[in-house]
This record gives C-alpha cells, sequence and structure tokens, in this order.
C-alpha cells in the first residue's frame, strides 16, 4: 500500500489521555494528534519522534493524526484507518496462503448488518468465510501481545463470528502487526483477563486466529509474512 501524503515531523510533548497527545511540529507550533488506538499512546513517551498526516475533515477539533511513532526498535505505523486496504492488497496479491482456497475478497458495508465483520470470502464451490481484521501494537519480549482493551465491538464480532460458523463458514481474525521487530505473536492472560477469557473461548469454538507481519516505510506500508501464534 503506497502511503504518499504529507508528512509533518513532530516530537511528542506529553500524552494526556488515552487517544490524544500533545506534539511539537518543527517549527515549533504544539498541537495536538490523534492516536488510533490506547496502545499507540503508550508508545508516545515524552520526546518520541512522530509523523503526522493532517485531515482533511474540516469541522474536527484535532487536525492531526499520527500516522508512524518511532521506537527505539523501529517505526511503527499507527493509523488502523487502513488495516482493510493492506489485508485486500495482500490477498490479492497472493500473500496469504491461508486463503488460497477463495477466489473473491468481498469488503462488508456497515449497512449489511454483520457486527464489525470486514470480508466475505467466497470460492467457486460456494464456500464462505469471514474475516474480522484487527491491528496489535504492544509488544513484550520480542512478541506482538494480545489480547489488549477487548472493547463492546469485538465482543459482538465475535458473537458474530459464533453464528457464522454455526451455519458453515470458515471465521477469521486476522491480526496485522504494523511494526518489523516482533517475531512472533503471544497469547497473554494479564493484560485484559476478561478479554483473554472471551478469546479463549472462542478460539476452543472455532473461531481462528492469524497473525502476519508488515515491511514498514514512511511511503509504503504492506503485509508480508505469516507470523507465529505462542498461546
Amino acid at each position: 500500500m503506497d502511503y504518499n501524503y504529507k508528512l509533518l515531523p513532530a516530537e511528542v510533548v506529553r500524552v494526556y489521555n488515552k487517544i490524544i497527545v500533545d506534539a511539537r511540529l518543527d517549527n515549533g507550533d504544539v498541537v495536538a494528534a490523534f492516536c488510533g488506538a490506547p496502545e499507540i499512546a503508550e508508545m508516545c513517551v515524552s520526546g518520541s519522534r512522530l509523523w503526522l498526516k493532517r485531515t482533511s475533515r474540516g469541522k474536527r477539533l484535532v487536525k492531526y493524526n499520527i500516522s508512524f511513532v518511532q521506537t527505539p526498535e523501529g517505526l511503527v505505523f499507527a493509523n488502523p484507518r487502513y488495516n482493510r486496504q493492506l489485508f485486500q492488497e495482500a490477498f490479492h496479491n497472493g500473500v496469504l496462503a491461508d486463503f488460497k482456497e477463495y477466489s473473491s475478497c468481498k469488503l462488508l458495508s456497515t449497512d449489511e448488518n454483520v457486527n464489525g465483520l470486514d470480508f466475505e470470502l467466497t470460492n467457486e464451490a460456494g464456500k464462505k468465510c469471514f474475516v474480522f481484521v484487527v491491528p496489535l501494537y504492544s509488544k513484550k519480549d520480542g512478541c506482538v501481545v494480545f489480547p489488549r482493551n477487548i472493547s463492546f465491538f469485538e465482543m459482538k464480532m465475535i458473537e458474530e463470528m459464533k453464528r457464522r460458523k454455526q451455519n458453515g463458514a470458515d471465521t477469521y481474525v486476522f491480526m496485522i502487526v504494523p511494526r518489523e521487530d516482533c517475531y512472533s505473536a503471544k497469547f497473554i492472560w494479564s493484560a485484559d483477563t476478561q478479554g483473554a477469557a472471551l478469546v479463549f473461548e472462542a478460539a476452543e469454538n472455532g473461531l481462528n486466529f492469524l497473525c502476519y507481519g508488515c515491511k514498514i516505510a514512511k511511503n509504503r506500508i504492506e503485509i508480508t509474512h505469516k507470523l507465529n501464534i505462542v498461546y
């Protein structure tokens, strides 16, 4: 996925809640920037280097989004808005070997009443697969870790996946790791006990989990390889 937007270098001044960061642009101006997830805010320690994208939505009070965070281990793509585009591109480029039996990838719209599911995959025989796409950012001991901060909408998604599974479809949670410094993904209980129990039960009942890593540059992001999941 090409990411050819004008990016503004900045430095973290402070994080004052889980979604907003004060950042100093190179011209000295301090602006508020939106974090796409609480885990992104956790990376934004004082002095961290950021790259911001100014939004074109005129009525938004916070005019900047964080696109990249420079961590000591490398660059992290921090804009979850593009997760679906990354998945679609990887699917059509044949990168996702786990879905090689499917020939069609349909993006599901919000008016189709699918409780947050992102894609419906099908093959010539009519078999269906439903996919929910989510980014993972948190890292521990060389692994990206999950689950973190399971939301109400993700709970509804898991229930919807259960119904689709009962109707004969395959169901997948597809986890994107938009950073290059993780060699595997690890399921943990400690960060979100309730969410971990929900994810564990869903996996026991047939919900599949996949994790893929990315190659990151400030002008291009692409899904490139599968990561093992450690339970």
